[in-house]
């Protein structure tokens, strides 16, 4: 199992010098003896632990699984251990009861058992050993007070338990979040002392941090408790996975930050809570696509909220002098955001899915609303423009935008892809999203409901990063505020002061030329409705994404029917196992039939694939064609070719080859 080296957990500097002093203090003093308060301090915690387990009132002996996992070689590591259970739990939570455990530690092992035999030495040859495992758990049963026993806190869910699978698996998920997260902590701390000695600027108050390891404990009923060490002192929550920032300590929300970076950007460890600086029962938000094996399988789906989970920590998370010596980019924040900054107006865990439900529905009823203010998208603060002013600087070559389409047969693009380079402005667009439903805001005394000025203002803002960092969605929805025309159900608020078609024409280019076929549908739409003048090259520019719409059009049908054909396929087998297996399934527990739900839609933000208004361009694949045809036989008649569509004589012409690929369709 993974089990972190001495040189990685060691105290740091300033650590080790304080207890030298103080050590020295105490054995100068007079009214310690020579005596450490050190010492003393060991002594009194043992105290206090005696007495906290003077009245464990274990139930009877048993013989239990200990499942560890080894997060280096992705598997689990399986052991017989003796246990015992308190009958009563010493604590609850929100959603879990703890309890005391006891873990009795053997002499003997059964590395003594010979070859054939099995864990409880029985097999076919004779035991080498006087006592197999067995035996020595037998004859330990009887010792009540024994000094060989580990002392453990065992975790159940108070709502699931019951339900073996489920519970073992959300038992399985703590062991491999927490057994991560001490992955990521020893990365932390060795980035921390690579740095502070490299700059020389010191640790900038970073603490060397640690995570208890977990694992789980099935009993031989099969019921199942996570378990890791008893810890005595006082518990700390520094952050939440709501994005709720507790206290002023700098190094848990470093950390936090620093396992988004260090991951790239495809896992977060947050919920960081512990005594001092061991912590323990954390929560990692992460995209399951861009993971296998363990950490994929065992997802907390109530716990991994995913990318809004990433949005909700960025957000009110500020860059701090750990984060500088780390060299850790900062996520960009609205002028609102910097100087006027409320990190308690974000949700706990057991509202924030409570409040997804309302904020459905807000943003079902916000079309229509009508508001006491507006917003200049010209005047918005941190927001320029000027980036995109001609279209015809973004548009691609012929090849470019018909790979951009997916017309190569993949069906992938950026349009439809989870690429980690994309994540950050996922989340600037989450956070948009967020605020124009009214989930996040920046008023202190009114935690909720419509976003007022300030909101929209830093809504835009985010909108626009994810802009600038390619977002398809962002930019189909920045296009539609740049336009002029109705945007009821996002950010209703902005209006523009000027006039920004073009503006509104090279956000549509852009978002095609990453292939977006409503952009090319939109684009072409907007571009030949517009009464003026066009030349040469403009048409044969809209022809290309005329074609390049189609191409995605077709290819996205081809996809959709061969998806349609394996869920059948899918079906039809798993139909036929269960009529292979006969009684054999109908006598399982009812809980064997319970599948792990799908997360997927944690890995985008909330509005993805909205098309925010530009699906309407009523254009199909055939009219495309079409129309791009008409397009190619105009470009060929202001050249004096004379190509008419339709023309036999000339069946190479980009017309012909046009026409003949629309009566295909037809």
């Amino acid at each position: 199992m993974f089990v972190p080296g001495r040189d990685v957990f060691r105290l740091s500097r300033e650590t080790q010098g304080r207890v030298r002093a103080s050590t020295r203090d105490d054995l100068a003093s007079p009214h310690h003896g020579g005596a450490s308060r050190l010492l003393d301090a060991a002594h009194r915690t043992r105290d206090r632990i005696r007495e906290q387990w003077a009245d464990f009132s274990g139930q009877p002996p048993l013989i239990a699984k200990k499942v560890c996992y080894d997060v280096k070689a992705d598997q689990w590591v399986r052991e017989e251990v003796v246990i015992q259970l308190d009958e009563r739990p010493f604590g609850a939570g929100a959603m879990r009861e703890c309890f005391r455990m006891r873990e009795v530690k053997l002499e003997g092992d059964d590395e003594d058992v010979e070859e054939g035999s099995d864990a409880f030495g029985v097999g076919k040859e004779k035991s080498k050993a006087p006592f197999s495992f067995f035996s020595v758990a037998r004859g330990l049963m009887e010792l009540k007070h024994s000094e060989r026993r580990t002392i453990w806190v065992a975790k159940r869910s108070m709502a699931d338990f019951k339900r073996r699978i489920l519970h073992r698996r959300a038992c399985e998920a703590d062991t491999v979040y927490q057994t991560m997260a001490k992955h990521y902590a020893e990365m932390f701390n060795q980035e921390v002392r690579r740095r502070s000695d490299e700059s020389g600027l010191g640790r900038c108050g970073a603490h060397d941090i640690d995570f208890l390891l977990t694992h789980v404990v099935e009993l031989p009923d099969g019921y199942t408790y996570s378990a890791e060490s008893y810890v005595l002192g006082q518990y700390m929550k520094h952050n939440t996975n709501g994005g709720y920032t507790i206290g002023v300590r700098t190094t848990p929300q470093a950390f936090s930050y620093f396992t988004f970076i260090r991951s790239n950007r495809r896992l977060m460890v947050v919920d960081i809570q512990g005594v001092g600086d061991l912590y323990t029962d954390p929560v990692i938000h992460f995209l399951p696509s861009h993971f296998t094996g363990s950490l994929a399988s065992v997802d907390a789906g109530e716990l991994n909220f995913g990318l809004r989970g990433f949005a909700l920590f960025v957000w009110t998370h500020m860059p701090n002098d750990i984060d500088r010596l780390l060299d850790l980019p900062p996520f960009a924040k609205s002028p609102h955001e910097e100087s006027h900054f409320a990190p308690g107006g974000s949700s706990t865990v057991s509202a924030l899915h409570t409040l997804a439900t309302q904020t459905k529905q807000q943003g079902d009823d916000i079309a229509g609303k009508t508001f006491s203010f507006k917003v200049d998208l010209d005047n918005v603060p941190g927001v320029r423009l000027t980036d995109w002013c001609d279209w015809r600087t973004h548009l691609p070559m012929a090849a470019e935008l018909s790979h951009a389409a997916g017309s190569d047969g993949t069906g992938r693009s950026r349009w439809n892809s989870s690429d980690l380079e994309l994540v950050e402005a996922e989340c600037h667009m989450e956070i948009a999203v967020m605020y124009n439903q009214g989930r996040i805001t920046l008023r202190a005394d009114e935690p909720r409901g419509d976003p007022g000025k300030k909101e929209v203002e830093a809504a835009v803002f985010h909108l626009v990063e994810a802009a600038r960092q390619d977002l398809p969605d962002a930019l189909l929805a920045l296009a539609r505020l740049a336009s002029g025309k109705e945007h009821d159900e996002f950010l209703p608020q902005v209006v523009l002061s000027s006039d920004h078609q073009q503006t509104c024409s090279a956000l549509l280019a852009h978002a095609a030329s990453l292939g977006s076929a409503v952009a090319m549908g939109a684009l072409a739409r907007l571009v030949l409705d517009d009464a003026r003048p066009k030349d040469a090259a403009e048409l044969q520019c809209l022809a290309l994404h005329l074609e390049a719409f189609a191409a995605a059009e077709i290819t996205a049908t081809e996809v959709s029917i061969a998806k349609v054909r394996e869920k059948i396929e899918e079906s039809e087998e798993r139909a036929r196992e269960r009529e292979a297996a006969g009684e054999e399934e109908e006598s399982d527990s009812d809980d064997e039939d319970e599948e792990a739900p799908d997360y997927e839609e944690n890995e985008h933000h909330a509005m993805f694939r909205q098309t925010f208004g530009w699906g309407s361009h009523g254009w199909t694949a055939a009219s495309a064609l079409l129309r791009a045809a008409e397009l190619w036989e105009g470009d060929a008649g202001r050249h004096g070719k004379g190509a008419e569509m339709g023309d036999d004589d000339d069946e190479s012409s980009p017309a012909a080859k046009v026409v003949a690929r629309a009566s295909e369709l037809r």
